[in-house]
Formats: structure tokens, C-alpha cells, sequence
């Protein structure tokens, strides 16, 4: 009988946690889209656990301070969607973490939404909001805006050669993203922005806040209580922003968009 051998030899990786087999392919550098890929950050089982396990370890050591949450559109787009969470050492800029991981966070988004974002591949805009401001993105807080990290092109912009080659020689371990994923149905958590990042809808109060503003006193736009995150928290379960954005037009007696009379 002949025996089917493969092109490229497998190589075992083991760890604490782990186990992976790895072709050899996996530990060249690939050009993709312009960008050249590190093996390190190839979208391979192994470096999506890798990277989403430095995420927790910085997360836990620093908190929120050196993370942020990470959105992606389509280029020109109003939906912005969050595909995951980026974590770095202080040495690291935000823009650097991201486009030391673009192609991880960049493929890891695409399969996420394999409708919405995944024909835009290579074109697509990541976007990133403070650590853990969901719940500002979701009221659209006019003072959170998002903050573009650019793509960078290195085959025709020399200095994002210069840039490229800086960003590559951090280490895997100076960062983390780990990706959003979906359980039981949920639609996906996004928001609609304008191009400089800012809410492209109303800010989002709550009913107190609402009755408020009504009778003449108090801020309309204070801080929510920690009962109304609690409420918050729980509609954002399996609804996406525009249902949030909605409920706030029935409460002020306003025509809800796509609502038949």
C-alpha cells in the first residue's frame, strides 16, 4: 500500500496546558494583505490560546489601566463591532499591541462575522474604546470616542516599514487580545459611529434620568447607579445596541426606526 506523506513535516509542541502539532510552514514569516506575519502571530490554535492567556495575566497584574476593548468596521461603515479585548505591557502603546497582533485580531474578527466583516478582509478598520466601557458605548456616552489604529502599509510608506519593523521586535508576551465569541445565538454586541469615532446616535438615559430632565432638575446625563448598570448588563444579553436605541424612542413617545405603526 503507498503511503500519503505531507509536504511539510509536523513538529510537537507541548506545554503545561497544551498540546499542538504545528507544521513547519507555521514557523516561517508570510506576507499577507501587504503586512508581514511573525509565526507568532499567525492564526493558529496555538497562538489564539497563547495571546488570549497573556491577556489574563496583564489583565489580572494591571487591571483595566493597560487594556481596551477592540471594534472593528468595514471601511466607511457605521457598525462597529466588538471582536475582543487587548491587554499590554506599559512599555507598549495601544496602536503597537494592535499591530503587533493585526493579523490575529484581523482574522479572528473576519471568522467572527463571517457575513458582516469577513469580505472586507485585508481592508478592514480596528477601532479601539477604553477597557471595559461597554456600557458607556452602549448609552452612547458623546465623551467616548473611539480611537483608530492605523493599517499600516509597509510595501508603499517607508516609514510604515520603519514602524513595522519596531512593532515586530516586541515580544508575544509584552501583549494579549483575547477574542470575542458567541455562546447559545447572541447577535453580537456593536454600536454605530461616526468617522472620528464619536456615537452616531443619541445618547442612550436612563428611565430615571428621563423623568428627571422632565421635571426640570437634576442632570439628565449623570452617572448611571449600579442598579441601572445591573439592568443595563442584562438587556445587553443576546440584543446589539439599535434594540437599546429603540426601547430609548418608545420611552420619549418618538417613531422607532424599522417599527411598523
Amino acid at each position: 500500500t503507498a503511503t500519503v506523506r505531507s509536504q511539510s513535516p509536523l513538529i510537537l509542541f507541548q506545554s503545561r496546558d497544551w498540546i499542538d502539532e504545528v507544521s513547519e510552514d507555521d514557523m516561517m514569516d508570510v506576507m499577507k494583505d501587504g503586512l508581514l506575519i511573525k509565526p507568532d502571530m499567525r492564526y493558529i490554535p496555538r497562538n489564539v490560546l497563547r495571546q488570549s492567556q497573556t491577556f489574563v495575566a496583564i489583565r489580572e497584574a494591571a487591571g483595566t489601566d493597560l487594556t481596551n476593548d477592540v471594534y472593528m468596521r468595514e471601511p466607511n461603515a457605521e457598525t462597529f463591532w466588538f471582536v475582543g479585548k487587548l491587554a499590554r505591557i506599559s512599555d507598549v502603546s495601544p496602536a503597537q499591541a494592535v499591530q503587533r497582533q493585526w493579523n490575529l485580531i484581523e482574522t479572528h474578527a473576519a471568522n467572527l462575522r463571517p457575513i458582516d466583516l469577513f469580505p472586507s478582509r485585508g481592508r478592514l478598520e480596528i477601532w479601539l474604546a477604553p477597557g471595559d466601557s461597554e456600557m458607556e458605548v452602549a448609552y452612547n456616552k458623546p465623551d467616548l470616542v473611539f480611537t483608530q489604529v492605523p493599517r499600516l502599509d509597509p510595501q508603499n510608506n517607508a516609514k510604515d516599514e520603519e514602524t513595522l519593523a519596531i512593532v515586530n521586535k516586541f515580544k508575544s508576551n509584552t501583549m494579549g487580545f483575547q477574542g470575542e465569541m458567541y455562546e447559545g445565538g447572541e447577535e453580537g454586541f456593536r454600536t454605530w459611529r461616526n468617522n472620528d469615532g464619536t456615537p452616531a446616535k443619541p445618547e442612550i438615559s436612563t428611565p430615571d434620568n428621563d423623568a428627571t430632565a422632565a421635571a426640570g432638575g437634576g442632570d439628565a446625563t449623570r452617572a448611571p447607579t449600579d442598579e441601572e448598570l445591573e439592568k443595563l448588563q442584562s438587556m445587553l444579553q443576546g440584543q446589539d445596541i439599535n434594540e437599546l436605541y429603540k426601547e430609548q424612542q418608545r420611552r420619549a413617545g418618538q417613531p422607532v426606526e424599522d417599527e411598523d405603526d
